[in-house]
């Protein structure tokens, strides 16, 4: 490995264990911590931005993004049922649930876009990781506006957000929109799914709505390749 792409591991773990929340230090700052050039910090950087973890803004500065939001749901309606379902068999399987982190933050312009909200609004922003038999088998990153799903605690959290919606706040689940993809794994996979660095990863981005068609989740999931399953319906 470079010492552009340590570098660039280190800061994405940095990320990850929010040591940097907001903003990445100025470039010297960075050159300095490493002992190596700004050449190499720029190379660094631009690994970091190619996974869309930040941006640079010129004159202000390198600042952390959100994970990005497939454009297919920033304008997507209520798409018919898509045949995708997920069964975990209780008697074979024991899945529970560990929430690595849980804050009320403001939406980014495309979450505001893809759930119709103000930017006054605020969103929950959840990672969970499900442990299958004991061992890491997926990592979950949720975003739902507070307003329209109130009262998420982490004791619901632990248990189902989706009977909570359900089952307390008498809201039908209707619809949702998916794109499923095959990546890499990321720091946050090696981390927390115990991946190797070219470990392949299954990606299912979803886009939740109402019954009434008001979207109230965007999330991603992404799966080892070796634990749990999708099985595809032919409805």
């Amino acid at each position: 490995m470079s010492r552009y792409q340590e570098i660039a591991s280190d800061i994405e773990k940095d990320i990850i264990e929010k040591k940097y929340t907001k903003q990445l230090p100025e470039q010297f700052e960075l050159a300095k911590k490493y002992d190596t050039s700004r050449v190499t910090i720029v190379h660094a950087l631009k690994i970091l931005q190619d996974k869309k973890l930040i941006k640079t803004v010129k004159g202000h500065g390198t600042f952390i993004t959100t994970k990005s939001i497939p454009d297919i749901f920033l304008n997507s309606g209520v798409n018919e049922h898509n045949g995708f379902t997920r069964h975990v068999n209780s008697a074979a399987f024991h899945l529970i649930s560990h929430v690595i982190a849980f804050n009320i933050r403001k939406p980014s312009a495309d979450e505001r876009k893809a759930l119709n909200l103000d930017k006054n609004d605020d969103v929950y922003d959840i990672i969970r990781q499900r442990v299958l038999n004991g061992k890491p088998a997926k990592l979950e990153y949720t975003v739902m506006p507070v307003k329209r799903i109130p009262g998420i605690t982490l004791d619901i959290l632990h248990k189902s957000v989706y009977s909570y919606i359900q089952n307390d706040l008498g809201l039908k689940i209707g619809k949702d929109n998916r794109v499923i993809t095959a990546e890499k794994s990321d720091a946050y996979d090696m981390k927390y799914l115990d991946c190797l660095r070219d470990d392949p990863v299954l990606c299912i981005h979803q886009k939740a709505f109402l019954e009434d068609g008001r979207p109230f989740e965007l999330s991603e999931t992404r799966n080892r390749y070796d634990r749990g399953a999708l099985t595809v319906n032919g409805d």
